[in-house]
């Protein structure tokens, strides 16, 4: 059986068709408000963004029974790699890969891709382009993830504090009925579909693409 991703995003950026045996899978999200200037620490301190990240993805993890992720120290270079460059678009890596750029700190983030679990169809399992990074943030046999940034403050039009988060083994794999989605993106198990992990705080995302 031959397996291919799905080649699209939330943005609609073409994606090449890959092989299971290198499954992957981008998808980006970005505010639709100019950016603040950021201040937070999980922005400025290494460690700080580390713990942030791993916090933010495992919250969502636990909430829909996924294992705990650990820090990919690999992914994290490739992630911080590409992020230098400032350009919003698709890596081309062999992982899966999540975007965000203009959020005021880490969490808030990966806060607006977990928030698209409110649109996630539980009855018809799948892709979606409007919850793709939801569905890579709780896939199941996603083990672990590495996650940089870089203060790009409107460099080649990228605002604020550009995120990139590696993700593997990746996930959003298509195929076999969608049968991967059944096994890998599990319902909330505790909590709200409307929680956060800033309590208080909903983030608002578009799609982004050229």
């Amino acid at each position: 059986m031959q397996l291919h991703l799905l080649p699209t995003s939330l943005a609609l950026l073409a994606v090449s068709h890959r092989a299971l045996a290198s499954p992957a899978v981008s998808t980006i999200t970005r505010t639709a408000t100019s950016p603040p200037v950021p201040t937070s620490t999980s922005f400025t301190s290494d460690s700080a963004f580390e713990t942030a990240m791993l916090a933010a993805h495992n919250f969502y993890r636990k909430e829909h029974n996924a294992s705990a992720l650990t820090w990919n120290s690999t992914s994290a270079k490739y992630a911080a790699s590409w992020a230098g460059n400032c350009v919003f678009k698709h890596s081309g890596g062999p992982t899966g890969e999540n975007l965000a750029a203009g959020y005021t700190n880490a969490s808030q983030g990966v806060d607006a891709w977990g928030l698209e679990r409110e649109s996630y169809d539980w009855a018809k399992p799948g892709f979606s382009e409007a919850t793709g990074h939801f569905t890579q943030v709780v896939w199941r046999n996603t083990t672990s993830v590495g996650c940089g940034r870089t203060a790009c403050e409107g460099r080649d039009d990228t605002p604020g504090f550009y995120v990139v988060c590696e993700y593997y083994p990746p996930g959003n794999v298509v195929g076999d009925g969608n049968r991967f989605f059944v096994d890998n993106v599990w319902r909330q198990v505790e909590g709200r579909d409307t929680d956060t992990v800033e309590s208080g705080v909903t983030s608002f995302a578009r799609g982004w693409g050229s």
